[in-house]
């Protein structure tokens, strides 16, 4: 069993993580609701230097959304379940590296596979964990892995207590979203159908058929998933 590892693919998450990342720093629930209300009125927007973006997941599209907003001049600090080290970027691991990753982000990526040992962890614990204050007005979170790292429930407590103060989520717990959750209406959530990283078949076909290849050549595969980490 091998993963497909494609340039197309990561490009497009990376282009979803930015695209998420400055809407919420640049207040675009706020401009967006000034439209609908005909009100002509400048918000406060930090500069990207000011922020601080959390990944949680240093894989291929971890690492490189990473770069991409470093570029973009954010403070870039991340997560994996094992040590990492990366130019630039603030790495933590294990249970006392994901709270520390979490207390000193502003804005936090979930790019986790998902595994027994990940299954569930964006809950109650992890939510109020987030970074109180901020310079947006509170912690963002953007889940773009996979819908059973959350929990729907919990976002929703953490939304209306004050925990969190925005999400953008492009996964689940149940796809497609049901029509009576609460996430679809809920002002300050944005919802995206689980099209973060879209698979483009023309792209992806060319990489199958290279491994097919490498296979019949009796050539080791890339990508091959290690069935004890679980991805």
């Amino acid at each position: 069993m091998v993963r497909i590892v494609a340039e197309d693919l990561t490009n497009r998450m990376s282009e979803y993580v930015v695209w998420r990342v400055l809407d919420h720093m640049r207040q675009g629930r706020l401009y967006r609701e000034q439209q609908e209300a005909t009100l002509w009125r400048e918000r406060s927007q930090p500069a990207a230097a000011s922020v601080s973006v959390g990944i949680l997941g240093l894989g291929e599209l971890g690492r490189d959304a990473g770069r991409k907003l470093q570029a973009l001049g954010f403070s870039v600090r991340g997560w994996s379940r094992t040590q990492r080290t990366l130019d630039g970027i603030e790495t933590h691991s294990g249970p006392d590296g994901l709270a520390a990753c979490l207390a000193a982000s502003d804005i936090v990526v979930v790019l986790l596979p998902l595994t027994d040992e990940t299954r569930g962890l964006i809950d109650d614990g992890f939510l109020s964990a987030l970074k109180a204050q901020t310079p947006l007005g509170g912690p963002v979170l953007i889940n773009a892995g996979r819908g059973g790292l959350q929990s729907d429930e919990a976002i929703l407590r953490a939304l209306n207590d004050g925990r969190l103060m925005e999400a953008s989520l492009d996964v689940f717990e149940e796809e497609p979203l049901p029509t009576a959750s609460a996430l679809w209406a809920h002002p300050r959530v944005f919802v995206t159908p689980h099209v973060a990283a879209s698979s483009d078949p023309t792209a992806l076909s060319v990489l199958i058929a290279r491994q097919i290849l490498r296979h019949r050549a009796g050539e080791s595969l890339v990508g091959i998933v290690d069935r004890t980490a679980g991805y």
